[in-house]
């Protein structure tokens, strides 16, 4: 009798062990869904030139954001290692987008390559992290049940994210992070993404998405900075052709 209360004593033991291992593993992947569309402050204050009639502008901004991108990430709070996806596009008839991120993926290093498809054009591009500099304001809102604050680029102002001290992860979408917490929207020149879900994962499903999307690298077309360059003199030329 004593020798089976010690051996199920190591047997509870084991298993409060690996319970413990399991549970440890299953908050290691941070995963966060994104709801993508075309309504960015550019885009509205587009519109609302073209646009004079207030019962007209509102019809058409309401089937604009109706077309959304869905896209998932993935980030390994332990290595800093992450995966944004592209999951499924919901299309509206007579609605266009500029175009999607296919993927990106960012690796131990801070190195961040990813695929992108702007105006009917597919490309690559890559860069560091760090590159992309921030200016964190003061201004603060609630989104949710999280504290966020206001960060813009320092060379492009008019790209600006919110993030979140509350969920310590160096992370965002596209090719956004560096900030002390996550990313949980960004309004970019032509579209903007908001945090729609987060929860916790075992490694499984990261490791699936980061081999199958890591295996993807080529010879870079873009830097993020040429990359955002090039939105840039778009929105220039758009405003210009609108005045």
């Amino acid at each position: 009798m004593k020798n089976s209360k010690v051996l199920l004593a190591i047997l509870l033991s084991i298993s409060f062990i690996h319970v413990a291992k399991a549970q440890q593993s299953e908050k290691q992947v941070l995963k966060v869904s994104y709801v993508t569309n075309n309504v960015s402050d550019f885009m509205i204050g587009m519109l609302k030139k073209q646009i004079t009639d207030p019962e007209k502008f509102s019809g058409v901004l309401n089937d604009i954001s109706k077309y959304k991108m869905y896209h998932s990430l993935y980030h390994n709070l332990k290595t800093g290692e992450s995966v944004f996806v592209l999951d499924s596009i919901h299309e509206v008839d007579g609605i266009s987008t500029v175009g999607n991120v296919n993927f990106t993926i960012k690796n131990k290093e801070g190195v961040i390559h990813g695929l992108e498809t702007f105006m009917g054009k597919e490309f690559s591009f890559e860069g560091k992290a760090n590159t992309l500099k921030w200016n964190i304001t003061n201004e603060k809102k609630a989104i949710n049940k999280y504290k966020a604050s206001k960060a813009v680029l320092v060379d492009n102002p008019e790209i600006y994210v919110w993030f979140t001290k509350d969920v310590p992860a160096n992370a965002g979408p596209y090719m956004y992070s560096g900030l002390p917490g996550l990313i949980l929207e960004y309004n970019e020149l032509f579209q903007t993404a908001s945090a729609s879900a987060i929860q916790y994962q075992d490694l499984s499903e990261f490791n699936k998405k980061y081999s199958k999307f890591g295996t993807k690298k080529v010879k870079a077309d873009e830097t993020l900075v040429s990359v955002l360059s090039k939105k840039l003199n778009f929105k220039q030329t758009a405003e210009q052709g609108n005045n």
